[in-house]
C-alpha cells in the first residue's frame, strides 16, 4: 500500500462511516477526494461494514491505476445510535470529552485477545498506527471527520488530539442546528457538548449551507468555517453504463404511458424530516388543482416510501406509478430522461439535500414545494435551474404547473452549476488543506 521510494505527500485521514454505502451520504466526499492532486496527497478513508471482518480496497481514480492513492478500510462495529449497546454509545460519547479512551480501549482489548464491537475503536486503531508511520516518514497529515454520525467526528479528533495534526470536521446536517436523530432534552444536551468539543478542537469546520454556516459562525466566532455544499461529480452523468440504461429504458416502459410528461421524485422524502409531509400533500394538491396536469402529467417515485406517503401520492388525479429503490446509476439514467424533477423539502431553512445538485446536473427544471425558503430553493433560483413552490403561498402552483406541462419538453436553462461541481470544488478543499499544514 505505501511505498517508501514515493515523493513525501499530504496525508488525509477520513473517518467517514459511509463512504462504501450506495446512498446520498457516501457521495459527498467519494466523488469529492477522487480530483485530488495525487502527486500532493494520500488519502486514507476509514469506514464501516456490516460484515464481521475488515476489508481494505483501493478506489479507482479517473482510470489511471498509477495515480490510486485512495486507500478505502471498512471496519465493523456499531456507531451511537438506535443500534448500538449503551455501552458502546457511552464508551463514543466518553472519548468526545477524553481522547486517550478509545486508545486505552484498544490497547486493553489486545491485551486480553479480544475484539471490538465499537466501530470508533476498530477504526481509531488502523488510523493511528498509519498516522504514526507517516508522521515518522516526515510526511504532512490531516485528519477529516465528515457528519453523521457523531463517531467519525469524534475519531477525527482523537486522532488530532493525540498526534497534533489538523483537524477539519465536515458537518452534512445540523448537529445540533436542526438537529436529526433522538428528540428530547437529554439528546439535544448531549449534542450541544460533542458538538463544541469537535468544533472546538478543529482547525476549519465545513459545512453544507449558508444558514448552517451563519449558525456555526455565530456560536464559534473564533472558529473558521467554510462552505461546502454536497455538489455533484460530473463523472456520474458523462460516463454512463449500456446496462444501466438498460434497466432504465425497461422502467420507463414499464411504468411510464406513452405520450405522457414525466415528473420524477427520487429517494426518500420523510424518513428523516416528518414535515416534509406537509409538502408533499401540496404537490398532490397543486397537481389535481391544474387541468394540465391531469390530463398531461405522469409522476414517477423512485425508492422507498413509507405507508403514509404512499397514502398521499395514491389522491393524485394524473397517472403515476412507485418503483422501488434502484441502483443509483439507473436513477441517474431515469433523472435524465425526466420532463421536470421533484424536490419535496420541509421546515428546515438549512436544507440542500445531495439529491438537489444531481438533480441539477440531470439537466430538466426543477420543482421544489418546501415548508420555507431554504438553501435548496435559494440554490434554484441562483442557478436559474427551477421554481420553489410555499406551502403557505400554494395558490400559485396550478398556473406554474399548467406552464410546466402545457407547453413542448424541454430542458431548464441553467445558470452557473458549475461550482456545485466536484471538480471546481476541490479546488477550494485543496486550498483550505495546504493552508492547514503550512
Amino acid at each position: 500500500m505505501l511505498n517508501k521510494t514515493d515523493p513525501k505527500k499530504i496525508n488525509l485521514f477520513v473517518f467517514a462511516t459511509h463512504h462504501t454505502a450506495n446512498n446520498i451520504a457516501s457521495q459527498r466526499f467519494k466523488g469529492l477526494l477522487k480530483y485530488l492532486d495525487f502527486q500532493k496527497y494520500r488519502v486514507f478513508i476509514f469506514s464501516r461494514t456490516t460484515g464481521q471482518d475488515a476489508v481494505e480496497t483501493n478506489m479507482p481514480v479517473g482510470g489511471d491505476e498509477a495515480f490510486n492513492d485512495i486507500n478505502v478500510m471498512n471496519f465493523r462495529g456499531h456507531c451511537v445510535g438506535s443500534e448500538s449497546s449503551a455501552t458502546s454509545s457511552l464508551l463514543s460519547l466518553l472519548s468526545a470529552f477524553a481522547s486517550p479512551t478509545p486508545f486505552l480501549a484498544a490497547a486493553t482489548n489486545r491485551v486480553l485477545g479480544r475484539s471490538s464491537d465499537t466501530w470508533l475503536i476498530n477504526a481509531l486503531e488502523a488510523a493511528d498506527a498509519l498516522c504514526r508511520a507517516r508522521l515518522a516518514e516526515g510526511e504532512a497529515c490531516v485528519v477529516i471527520g465528515t457528519y453523521s454520525p457523531i463517531d467519525a467526528l469524534v475519531a477525527a479528533r482523537c486522532l488530532s488530539a493525540k498526534h497534533r495534526i489538523p483537524c477539519l470536521q465536515d458537518f452534512r446536517d445540523g448537529l445540533t442546528f436542526e438537529a436529526l436523530g433522538r428528540q428530547g432534552r437529554l439528546s439535544a444536551l448531549l449534542r450541544q457538548l460533542v458538538e463544541s468539543r469537535v468544533v472546538t478542537a478543529s482547525g476549519l469546520v465545513t459545512t453544507v449551507s449558508r444558514a448552517l454556516v451563519s449558525d456555526f459562525e455565530r456560536r464559534y466566532p473564533k472558529k473558521k468555517v467554510g462552505l461546502m455544499p454536497n455538489g455533484y461529480d460530473p463523472d456520474d452523468f458523462s460516463v454512463q453504463d449500456g446496462d444501466s440504461r438498460a434497466v432504465a429504458a425497461q422502467l420507463m416502459a414499464q411504468h411510464v404511458p406513452s405520450g405522457k410528461r414525466l415528473i420524477g421524485h427520487f429517494g426518500r422524502i420523510s424518513a428523516s424530516d416528518h414535515s416534509r409531509i406537509g409538502s408533499l400533500e401540496c404537490f398532490v394538491r397543486a397537481m389535481n388543482a391544474s387541468a394540465e396536469a391531469r390530463q398531461h402529467a405522469h409522476a414517477l417515485f423512485v425508492g422507498e416510501l413509507t405507508p403514509i406517503e404512499r397514502e398521499i401520492i395514491s389522491r393524485l388525479e394524473c397517472t403515476y406509478s412507485t418503483v422501488d429503490s434502484v441502483p443509483r446509476p439507473v436513477a441517474l439514467n431515469l433523472m435524465m430522461q425526466c420532463q421536470q424533477l421533484l424536490l419535496i423539502t420541509g421546515d428546515g431553512v438549512g436544507c440542500a439535500t445531495g439529491k438537489l445538485f444531481e438533480y441539477l446536473a440531470a439537466g430538466p427544471e426543477v420543482i421544489c414545494f418546501s415548508g420555507v425558503e431554504n438553501e435548496a430553493s435559494h440554490i434554484l433560483s441562483e442557478t436559474g435551474a427551477g421554481a420553489t413552490v410555499l406551502t403557505t403561498d400554494e395558490t400559485r402552483a396550478p398556473a406554474m404547473l399548467d406552464r410546466l406541462f402545457g407547453v413542448a419538453s424541454g430542458s431548464a436553462k441553467q445558470r452557473g452549476i458549475g461550482v456545485y461541481s466536484k471538480v471546481e470544488q476541490v479546488r477550494q478543499f485543496d486550498r483550505w488543506l495546504s493552508g492547514m499544514v503550512a
